[in-house]
């Protein structure tokens, strides 16, 4: 279904790469709508995008007017100093729009140590990505029923393979959060959410490790609603 919850961040077009000191980031795939092989970022979106060294802040850019096939505004390029390190970019990404009351913000902490490079060097970023059964047409489910939610990691294209070490799920209906078991089968994991008895919204919140070492929080704030 065309705009089908999950919106969010996808790797299914590059997110950014390493070539020499020189990292440049994209977020032209940060509000794909869900399912596999979808990408996508809306217009109306705005947010930043920042990159620490070894937790020092060292470059900041903006999500303006972000298109696919514009994207100027749309990410971030940094000179880093030579060498190994522990990086952190984080995207955050708001949006206030007529056409949905969904994915209102979204926000991804990436976590990755990188070195001087050779050649260009896809960074090993990653997406949770998410295909809610049973939603209706407008993306909602039956207050007080249970949602089964398959979820899978999107990699950015090219990075090292890595597999998947750790997966938790958290879920907020808007009073805190709440840790959600998840079922692995290979490279999928399925949960099952309990929706609140009444209307509103679901966020959804995972934290994600692999075996390279890197790893990512992602927060999707109004993932889907109940009503």
């Amino acid at each position: 279904m065309w705009n089908a919850a999950v919106t969010g961040p996808s790797f299914l077009l590059s997110g950014g790469s390493r070539t020499g000191d020189r990292l440049t980031f994209s977020g032209v795939g940060m509000l794909a709508a869900g399912g596999p092989n979808s990408t996508g970022m809306d217009s109306a979106a705005t947010g930043t995008v920042t990159l620490a060294r070894n937790g020092s802040p060292l470059a900041t850019g903006a999500f303006a007017n972000c298109r696919l096939n514009d994207q100027k505004g749309c990410g971030l390029q940094a000179d880093l100093p030579a060498g190994a390190a522990d990086y952190t970019l984080t995207a955050s990404v708001r949006r206030e729009v007529p056409y949905s009351t969904l994915t209102t913000g979204t926000e991804s902490v990436w976590r990755f140590r990188s070195k001087t490079t050779a050649k260009e060097q896809p960074l090993p970023l990653m997406a949770v990505r998410y295909a809610p059964e049973e939603l209706d047409d407008h993306n909602r489910a039956k207050p007080g029923s249970s949602t089964r939610v398959p979820l899978w990691v999107e990699r950015n294209p090219g990075a090292a393979k890595a597999s998947v070490t750790s997966m938790r799920l958290e879920m907020s209906t808007g009073t805190g959060w709440r840790q959600v078991p998840v079922v692995r089968d290979g490279t999928r994991w399925t949960a099952v959410l309990p929706n609140p008895g009444q209307a509103g919204f679901v966020s959804l919140r995972a934290t994600v490790s692999d075996s390279s070492g890197a790893g990512v929080t992602q927060t999707i704030t109004r993932a889907y609603a109940v009503g």
